[in-house]
Order: C-alpha cells, then structure tokens, then sequence
C-alpha cells in the first residue's frame, strides 16, 4: 500500500510539473507553480525526498527565469533604440498583447500576443519620439526577439527546474 501511495505521489508531482510548463505558454509564472508543487509534495512526505535545501534552489531558479525573460523583453526594445518610453512600450505592449490573445487558439496566443504586444509597443513608442518607419519597425523586431529570447530561457530554466524536482523525488 506505501508502494501505491509513493508511486501516485510521484505521478501527481509529475502532472502539476507538466502542467506547470504548458501554463509557461499562456504567460502563466509556471516557475512559480513548480514551486508551489514541490513543497506540496515534500509537505506531504515530511520533507524526506524534497527537502527544504531543494525548494530554496527552485525557488531562486524560478526568481531568476521570471526575472530573465522581464529583463530579456526589456533589453531588447532597449537595445535597438535606447529610451524609458521604448522599454516600457516594449513592455507594456507585451502585458496587453498576452491578455488580448489570451481567448485565441485556446490561449496559446497570450504567447503570440505578448510577441506582437512588444513590438507593436516599442514600434509605436519609437515613432511616437519622431523615429523613422525603419527605426520603428527595427526597434519592434527587437523588442519581439527579446521578449522570445526571455520566454525561451524561462523555459529552459523551468525544465531545469522539473528535472531537480524528479530526481529529488525519487
């Protein structure tokens, strides 16, 4: 019966990680979730295969990809054409991107949405300076790969984080 309850445990944690990194799609903070999942997990164990050490270690894993892709998103408008206006067209456009393709494709276009929030963003704040068309259009491309490269990274760190929590758990 331990047996049992030790295996359903561990598929349970297996699920809410997946889980967690579908929702890095929709610009869910999946990081967080994964978090949230491995003390839930070692609460329910008496913190014998997940120990506190370990939700430190995701913890400032998930700080440092949700930090990252804000900061990716950031620098890339910035890059281009260095401005607070363009950084905060960047991404504010990006937030209401994410939210107004949030009901489209099942709410994979929050993703899609926050790509060409960011550069539609930073693209309207560079012309909005009395930018050129091509200043524009440059500064929204990188502030588009900028926001990917975060999300990206983000997401490489949350499976990083998954992988820790599995190999802890068992």
């Amino acid at each position: 019966m331990t047996t049992v309850l030790h295996v359903a445990g561990l598929m349970l944690l297996f699920l809410g990680c997946a889980a967690a990194l579908f929702a890095l799609v929709f610009g869910l903070p999946g990081t967080v979730l994964i978090v949230l999942f491995a003390m839930l997990y070692g609460w329910a164990t008496g913190f014998v295969a997940v120990q506190w050490s370990t939700i430190g270690w995701l913890a400032l894993l998930a700080v440092v990809a949700e930090g990252l892709e804000f900061f990716a998103g950031a620098a890339g408008a910035v890059g281009a054409r260095p401005s607070r206006r363009v950084t905060i067209g960047a991404i504010g456009g990006a937030f209401v991107g994410a939210i107004l393709g949030a009901p489209i494709l099942f709410g994979i276009g929050a993703l899609l949405g926050a790509l060409a929030g960011a550069f539609i963003g930073a693209a309207v704040a560079v012309r909005s300076e009395g930018g050129s068309l091509d200043e524009s259009l440059t500064t929204g491309m990188a502030a588009l790969r900028g926001r990917l490269l975060g999300f990206i990274v983000k997401s490489a760190l949350a499976v990083v984080m998954v992988v820790i929590v599995m190999i802890a758990a068992l």
